[in-house]
């Protein structure tokens, strides 16, 4: 009897060892305790405080949270584009097992790729779209001119610019908001990247337009075979197209899930008060918009205690006292909070 309970603890062992070898395996990105401060005048800025975070094979995950909570800190950090003054004070970015934090100039705009915030600040209004997609291109492809222009061309192609041989030739003002977010989106997959990175890629764009450019991305994903990190505080765009969902706040992650259990089965108050946030249309009924009271906490002085508990309406001493760990509620779902049961 006791040689049979050994044979099922084994075998039990043997089963997670092996589960936690395909987790591991189908990780395309890691994140591993990241932390950037920004240094302003003597002063530490603590804008990314420990993420630890993973992004698998294929797959869409939407990272949320108001401005100013580190989320394009983050991927600026994993892109090697920060500003001057900002330092990637500790921690691992492993892409492909491989730490690209020391060696990761070759992985950057090759197979990771990023879609910035502002199309018109993004582009130079002296230079052609042609210009822009071709520097990229040469840089990244080491290819010469005349067939980077042909790659050039069949990105815009790609992404839905009508005639690309002629709007190669055209400057951005020539361009609505709509194609100057195609143009960017072109300049990112041109290279065919395994990860592409989209801050905000609906952004001041009108809601038929947003549609389109979702449903884009969409699109590429599937014919490019890639995985997306979106970033926004657009609830209803991760709703349309992640898979998962990173809830980030005071230069933390809050919460993560899937995108049911985020959705149905919130835990963290944070997030349920980013879906409440939400506008709902009940008809003819008149409700006033929710809003989170109160303002994000300073991360030049960032709480000891959860960053989200001077705004939180159940926080208690201990919320004040002490960042919490992760509480786990499946293999997808985990939540920081000392008020969850």
């Amino acid at each position: 009897m006791l040689n049979r309970e050994v044979e099922i603890y084994e075998n039990d062992v043997i089963k997670e060892v092996l589960n936690n070898i395909n987790v591991e395996k189908n990780n395309l990105l890691k994140i591993e305790d990241l932390k950037t401060n920004f240094y302003v005048k003597g002063e530490k800025i603590q804008a990314v405080r420990g993420v630890n975070l993973n992004v698998k094979k294929g797959e869409v995950l939407g990272i949320v949270g108001e401005s100013g909570s580190g989320k394009s800190v983050l991927m600026k950090s994993i892109m090697n584009l920060l500003p001057g003054g900002a330092v990637i004070e500790s921690g691992k970015v492993l892409f492909n097992d491989i730490d690209i934090l020391d060696k990761g100039e070759n992985v950057r705009g090759r197979e990771i790729s990023m879609i910035f915030q502002d199309p018109m600040t993004s582009l130079n209004p002296l230079k052609k779209i042609g210009q822009h997609l071709i520097e990229v291109i040469v840089r990244t492809r080491g290819i010469k001119k005349n067939e980077a222009k042909k790659v050039a061309i069949e990105a815009l192609r790609e992404v839905g610019i009508q005639e690309p041989e002629k709007r190669i030739n055209q400057y951005p003002h020539e361009f609505s908001g709509g194609m100057r977010q195609r143009v960017l989106i072109a300049m990112a997959i041109a290279c065919k990247p395994k990860l592409l990175i989209a801050d905000e890629p609906t952004t001041a764009l009108d809601v038929t337009i947003q549609a389109q450019i979702i449903q884009l991305l969409k699109d590429i994903k599937k014919s490019n075979d890639m995985s997306i990190i979106l970033i926004t505080h657009d609830l209803g765009v991760v709703a349309s197209i992640c898979d998962r969902v990173a809830v980030m706040y005071g230069g933390l992650i809050m919460e993560e899930g899937s995108i049911d259990e985020i959705f149905y089965e919130a835990k963290h108050p944070y997030t349920k008060a980013l879906l409440n946030s939400i506008p709902r249309n009940n008809g003819s009924e008149k409700e006033r918009l929710r809003t989170i009271k109160g303002s994000a906490p300073s991360l030049l002085n960032p709480p000891k205690g959860c960053p989200f508990a001077d705004r939180c309406q159940h926080a208690n001493k201990l919320c004040l006292n002490g960042l919490p760990d992760f509480k786990e509620f499946s293999d997808t779902h985990k939540a920081r909070c000392f008020l969850i049961n």
